[in-house]
């Protein structure tokens, strides 16, 4: 399935009529000034995405239950955060390429998520295992959408990490690795990938997150997933695009201060990261105004802008 829904258009203004009171194609007719046809048509969309909706002539149209993944209202979160536009899919190449896209043809704020990716990445061009099960999700928006005044994508990149950590240690407990892995005890449960697009004049950011919530796990790697938290895909990214927002309105001192605080496993601690050049070893001492990592050898500090942890420990 794929399903395109925009801000103002009938289906998702019946959704919220119908999810609130019965109401007749007469009434939803008359109260949006459009034909009984148009009704019908906007009905038969949200079936399609899943909702089952009772219709009895002369009583109208009930919404009796959502679908495991309640599009509509995911929508209605990300519309109601100056959002423009919505994708759903059941599988798609990858929601960050997808949104990338989308922007090279017109601007506009929108989400993508999908339940499977058959060439999601992870950063530096990695491959992202994207199996059923899991949750998929991009957004993309201009770069002044953000509150703070940071114009570099690790800045960004950690504002996301924090917002996401911060929706599922509401589940359970959870913690950042730099730069913005989030772990379950130790174990990595999502990944985040920030890119620039757009001119240097007008930067748009597109933000990928992939959320290991009931999909099967490679057995090669250190992850964990939330399938022992009875929580389902629609719930956890309910949680994290509601943090997200906030997030990304606040400003970088106090986004600093928080990812200090969900990054305290590995402060102190002595690790190897390794960047596109250089291999650099020290001991965690935290992150500088503009989101570095900084690390510590031989009484010397070091930032670190971009790279991977290889090694962690105490």
């Amino acid at each position: 399935m794929k399903l395109k829904i925009v801000k103002d258009e009938t289906s998702f203004i019946v959704f919220k009529i119908l999810k609130n009171e019965l109401a007749s194609g007469k009434e939803i007719s008359k109260k949006l000034g459009i034909s009984r046809t148009a009704v019908w048509k906007a009905v038969e969309k949200l079936k399609y995405a899943g909702y089952t909706i009772e219709g009895k002539r002369g009583l109208g149209y009930r919404l009796i239950s959502n679908p495991e993944f309640s599009v509509y209202e995911v929508a209605e979160i990300c519309f109601s955060n100056g959002f423009e536009e919505f994708y759903f899919f059941d599988i798609v190449d990858s929601t960050n390429t997808f949104l990338k896209n989308l922007l090279s043809k017109r601007e506009v704020k929108a989400v993508a998520i999908a339940l499977r990716q058959t060439s999601g990445r992870g950063r530096f061009g990695r491959k992202w295992i994207s199996e059923k099960g899991g949750l998929y999700m991009s957004l993309c928006f201009p770069l002044n959408y953000i509150k703070a005044d940071v114009s570099d994508i690790s800045a960004i990149t950690l504002t996301s990490g924090v917002a996401v950590c911060k929706a599922i240690s509401e589940i359970t407990p959870a913690s950042i690795k730099w730069p913005n892995d989030i772990l379950i005890n130790g174990k990595k449960v999502c990944g985040i990938l920030c890119e620039l697009c757009g001119e240097t004049e007008n930067p748009w950011i597109v933000i990928g997150i992939g959320v290991n919530v009931k999909n099967e796990l490679p057995k090669d790697v250190n992850a964990t997933n939330l399938i022992n938290y009875g929580v389902d895909i629609d719930e956890v990214c309910k949680l994290i695009l509601l943090r997200l927002f906030e997030y990304l309105k606040k400003d970088w001192k106090y986004i600093r201060k928080e990812w200090l605080e969900l990054a305290k496993p590995m402060i102190g601690k002595y690790i190897k990261v390794k960047t596109p050049n250089k291999i650099y070893t020290g001991i965690v001492k935290g992150i500088d105004d503009r989101g570095a990592l900084i690390l510590e050898k031989d009484g010397k500090e070091v930032p670190i802008l971009s790279g991977d942890c290889l090694l962690v420990r105490g």
